[in-house]
């Protein structure tokens, strides 16, 4: 069985030689969610700058090497240390240096992710769970797995995946736990796009009762107020709101998502 992650990886502290380090690398906490402090370096004299930074001496970090490639969610469940796919979702990802996802894609489960995800499942011992994982595939093609959680996904996600494959695995879950029938196979899989809001400064949101059809929005939720900060994290895109659109193939999906994205008016300061 191949390593869970073969990269090589430091705590960080402010005494690191930083000839050790081969350009671009991760920083991020060590416990935390939401891609909270997240960081890729590109440069040592970036690195050098947050040395110096003691938000990153109040709690443990780690610097990794960077990984390459297209990131996805994975929605699973595992039943009797078997894993089940429910939703592979491709992310579209903030510029760097941040790696915050603001939309994410529906994708056909690929076969050798969820063998890679099985290995996993085998070697940490999960027996029964619903799973919620983040991967990397590289540009040659293998799988390498940020991190894997014993929960369901947040950030509206459990709509998002009911939409798209027609159940809801929280609610099965507990049909399961309190023996009542249930199913965690999915019944289809429509191309859908969930996309959040990541503008920055002062907006007037866009119409979407006169959109919906056009655009297929299927549900949306918008609150957006007030000023708005640069996004960085979770915790800086989730209230904003999102929107969850259908149409016929992936590339329809952008070109809509980015459509309802236009329709969004900058304000006018007078």
């Amino acid at each position: 069985m191949r390593n869970l992650r073969e990269i090589n990886f430091s705590l960080f502290k402010p005494d690191l030689n930083l000839n050790e380090f081969k350009f671009p690398l991760i920083i991020k906490p060590r416990f935390g969610s939401g891609s909270r402090d997240t960081l890729v370096i590109s440069t040592k004299n970036q690195l050098k700058n947050i040395l110096k930074n003691e938000k990153f001496k109040q709690e443990d970090f780690l610097i990794e090497e960077f990984i390459d490639g297209v990131e996805y969610g994975i929605d699973a469940a595992v039943m009797d240390g078997k894993f089940n796919h429910i939703l592979l979702r491709e992310k579209l990802i903030t510029p760097m240096p941040y790696r915050q996802a603001i939309a994410y894609i529906s994708t056909d489960e690929i076969p050798s992710v969820s063998e890679y995800m099985q290995e996993i499942i085998n070697k940490l011992n999960i027996d029964s769970a619903l799973i919620h994982a983040d991967i990397i595939i590289t540009k040659d093609g293998k799988p390498f797995i940020i991190e894997i959680a014993t929960r369901p996904s947040g950030h509206y996600l459990s709509k998002f995946i009911e939409i798209t494959t027609g159940i809801n695995p929280t609610k099965e879950w507990i049909n399961h736990s309190l023996n009542l029938p249930y199913s965690l196979k999915p019944k289809f899989r429509k191309n859908t796009i969930i996309r959040y809001f990541d503008f920055e400064g002062d907006w007037i949101e866009a119409d979407f009762a006169l959109l919906k059809d056009s655009l297929g929005i299927i549900e949306y939720e918008c609150n957006i107020s007030s000023t708005l900060t640069k996004v960085v994290d979770g915790a800086s895109i989730m209230s904003r709101g999102y929107a969850i659109i259908e149409s016929n193939s992936k590339e329809q999906c952008l070109i809509n998502a980015q459509e309802l994205i236009s329709n969004f008016k900058r304000k006018i300061n007078e």
